[in-house]
């Protein structure tokens, strides 16, 4: 019986991760990776980033491209987050996507004041010292 319930958990284990597109995205080939990501859904795509940028050595930078050149249409999601998590990495994540709208020129963060409140709220509340100070590029 202990043995069932072993191989149960598992394949419920094994399972899980089939569903969990941050942990099988950088098993794939890099050559192929922003092609493959630009697939993916918008909530997809930021699960991904932030397991790019927080979890993988060195970190995968460049896939904010992709959900920055979104623009505008990214702005509320990216908002829901910056409220909903409010941890010094997804803080850094979230402003270091809002820079890259501003470079690519997609969204003109510095023209969103109430945005750019957000932004500094966000950046004020983080506890590491160092974080506050590097991440803000926009």
């Amino acid at each position: 019986m202990r043995e069932m319930i072993w191989i149960l958990a598992c394949l419920s284990l094994i399972g899980c991760d089939a569903h969990r597109p941050e942990h099988n995205f950088f098993k794939r080939p890099p050559e192929t990776r922003l092609a493959r990501f630009r697939q993916y859904s918008v909530e997809d795509q930021y699960k991904i980033f932030r397991y790019g940028n927080d979890v993988v050595e060195p970190p995968v930078l460049g896939l904010a491209n992709p959900i920055a050149e979104r623009g505008n249409e990214i702005v509320p999601f990216l908002l829901g987050h910056l409220d909903s998590e409010r941890d010094d990495a997804a803080v850094r994540d979230i402003v270091f996507i809002f820079s890259m709208m501003a470079a690519l020129k997609s969204y003109d963060v510095k023209s969103d004041a109430t945005l750019m409140n957000k932004l500094d709220a966000a950046v004020s509340g983080m506890r590491e010292r160092d974080g506050r100070t590097s991440v803000w590029q926009c």
